[in-house]
C-alpha cells in the first residue's frame, strides 16, 4: 500500500512523492503544504491508487486549486476476492488514519483541512477513517458499495457522523439481484440522485456491464463537476417521481445542491439533518445539463374529453435554443382543466426563454385535440422567466 503526493509543484504522473507515516523525512522533503487544503482519493474494488479515473480527478483538482492530493494505492488488498476486500477496508483506513495523526504531529497539519473521495469500498474507507479520526473535515462517497454494507450498523459504513461534511453521489442503487453495485438509502448530510440514482442514461439496463458502467458514472460525474461552468444543481424533492413531474423547481428555502466538487456550497442545518438532492444528466460527456420546469394548464371546455398521446416541447431562448424534446417516455392520458408537471434539460443555458412551442401527437383512437390555456417556464437555474 502506498501513499503518492502530488501538488503543483509536481503535477506531472510521474514526479510523485511517497509519503510514508514510519519516516518523518519523507514529509518533511516532499511537497507537502499543511497550510493547504488536502485532498486523498481512494479507489475501489479491483482497482488501483494509479487509475486513469484517479489520476484525471487529481489533474481536475489541481487546476482548480492549489491542494495536496494524496493519492492510496491499495491494490493488493482489492484484488483479492470481494469478501477478502471487505474486510481489508478497515486495514486500508487505519493507515490513512496514520499518515494524516502523523501528518498532524510532525508537520501540523489540521484533520478539518482533509477531504476524502472513496468510489465504492473505498467510500466505506473514508467512513472508517472519520469514525477513528475526530474533525475530519469532509468525505465524499462515489457509489458506495452495497454488498457487506447494506443495512450494516453505521459503525460499519459510511454515514453522516463521520466527517464535519459528508456528501454522497448515488448512481447504482439498484437491488444486488439486478446487478446493483452501489447503496440507495441516504448516508450523507447530502445525497445526490441524478437520474434517480438506479439507472443511468448511456449504460445498459440488467447486465454486469451496465452495473459497472452505473457505478463507473459516479466519479465521472464528480470528475466533469471540479472544473465545469454548468453547476451540476440538485433539487431537494420528496422523490424522483416528484422530481420528474417538475414539483421540486425551483429551489426550496434551503436552497439548491450542488453535486459534485462543489457540494460544500450548500451545508445542511448543525442539527444533522439530511437531504436528498434529484437531478438529470446527459448520457454521455459533458453530463451536466441545464433545468427547465415545464407547467401546462389544459382549458376545461365542456365538449372535450379525455386524451391520451405524448407531449414535444421545443424553446428558444436569448442564449440558443432546445430541440424538439418529449417531455414524456411515452403516451400519457390528460384530462382537460389538469395541470401538468414536467422537466426537460439542455446541454447549454439557453437564457432567457422567450418561445415556446409545444405540439401534441395523438393516439389513434383519439380525437387529437387539447386546448392549452397557459404554460409556465421555470429555469432551474436561474429562475422563474
Amino acid at each position: 500500500m502506498s501513499f503518492r503526493l502530488y501538488t503543483r509543484k509536481n503535477m506531472a504522473d510521474n514526479m510523485f512523492k511517497v509519503l510514508r507515516s514510519e519516516d518523518v523525512l519523507s514529509f518533511r522533503n516532499s511537497y507537502f503544504d499543511h497550510c493547504k487544503p488536502t485532498k486523498i482519493v481512494v479507489h475501489g474494488y479491483r482497482s488501483r491508487g494509479h487509475a486513469p479515473w484517479v489520476m484525471s480527478i487529481k489533474e481536475e483538482l489541481l487546476k482548480a486549486g492549489d491542494y495536496n492530493v494524496i493519492l492510496v494505492d491499495w491494490e493488493k488488498g482489492s484484488e483479492v476476492d470481494y469478501s477478502k476486500s471487505t474486510s481489508n477496508t478497515p486495514l486500508v483506513a487505519a493507515k490513512i488514519v496514520k499518515l494524516i495523526t502523523v501528518l498532524k504531529e510532525q508537520v501540523g497539519a489540521d484533520p478539518a483541512d482533509f477531504h476524502i473521495i472513496g468510489h465504492s469500498l473505498g467510500a466505506h474507507i473514508g467512513g472508517y477513517v472519520g469514525e477513528k479520526l475526530p474533525n475530519l473535515g469532509r468525505i465524499t462517497g462515489l457509489d458506495p458499495a452495497a454488498l457487506n454494507f447494506q443495512f450494516k450498523d453505521k459503525t460499519v459504513r459510511l454515514d453522516p457522523t463521520d466527517a464535519q461534511f459528508v456528501d454522497v453521489i448515488h448512481t447504482d442503487g439498484r437491488n444486488i439481484l439486478l446487478f446493483g453495485l452501489g447503496m440507495f438509502d441516504p448516508m450523507g448530510h447530502a445525497d445526490y440522485y441524478p437520474n434517480g440514482g438506479l439507472v443511468q442514461p448511456g449504460c445498459k439496463a440488467i447486465s454486469i456491464f451496465g452495473a459497472v458502467c452505473r457505478h463507473r458514472r459516479s466519479f465521472e460525474f464528480f470528475i466533469e463537476s471540479i472544473n465545469s461552468a454548468c453547476p451540476f444543481k440538485g433539487y431537494r424533492c420528496q422523490s424522483y417521481e416528484h422530481f420528474k413531474q417538475g414539483l421540486c423547481i425551483p429551489c426550496s428555502d434551503e436552497g439548491c445542491g450542488y453535486m459534485g466538487y462543489h457540494a460544500d456550497r450548500t451545508k445542511p442545518p448543525a442539527d444533522g439533518t439530511m437531504f436528498t438532492y434529484f437531478l438529470n444528466t446527459g448520457d454521455s460527456t459533458p453530463f451536466c445539463r441545464y433545468h427547465y420546469q415545464i407547467t401546462i394548464l389544459l382549458e376545461n371546455k365542456p365538449e372535450l374529453g379525455n386524451e391520451k398521446g405524448t407531449l414535444m416541447v421545443k424553446l428558444m431562448g436569448s442564449n440558443g435554443e432546445l430541440g424538439e424534446t418529449a417531455l414524456t417516455s411515452g403516451a400519457i392520458n390528460i384530462e382537460p382543466g389538469k395541470t401538468y408537471g414536467f422537466i426537460v434539460t439542455s446541454m447549454n443555458d439557453l437564457g432567457t426563454v422567450n418561445t415556446v412551442t409545444i405540439k401534441w401527437l395523438q393516439e389513434k383512437e383519439t380525437s387529437g385535440k387539447i386546448y392549452i390555456e397557459k404554460v409556465k417556464i421555470v429555469s432551474g437555474e436561474a429562475g422563474e422567466m
